[in-house]
């Protein structure tokens, strides 16, 4: 039987990194345009600004931000 993931998938994108799943999308609010990066199990929930809106977030662009948190954890 599947599980249900944790995290509603609708509007957002799935990437595996480090073997965990993270779930990214990105939002307008009274802020600007703002990266959502989401863990599975909701332990880790980080934000970023979209600096230009011209060029498209990547899966890499996701990686590397997953890269610096967990960097600057050490």
């Amino acid at each position: 039987m599947r599980q249900n993931s944790m995290i509603k998938g609708k509007n957002k994108r799935k990437i595996v990194y480090e073997g965990i799943n993270y779930y990214w999308y990105v939002r307008i609010n009274e802020h600007g345009h703002r990266v959502h990066i989401i863990s599975e199990d909701k332990k880790v929930h980080l934000e970023y600004p979209f600096l230009d809106t011209e060029i498209p977030v990547t899966p890499q662009d996701i990686r590397n931000h997953l890269k610096e948190y967990y960097a600057n954890l050490s």
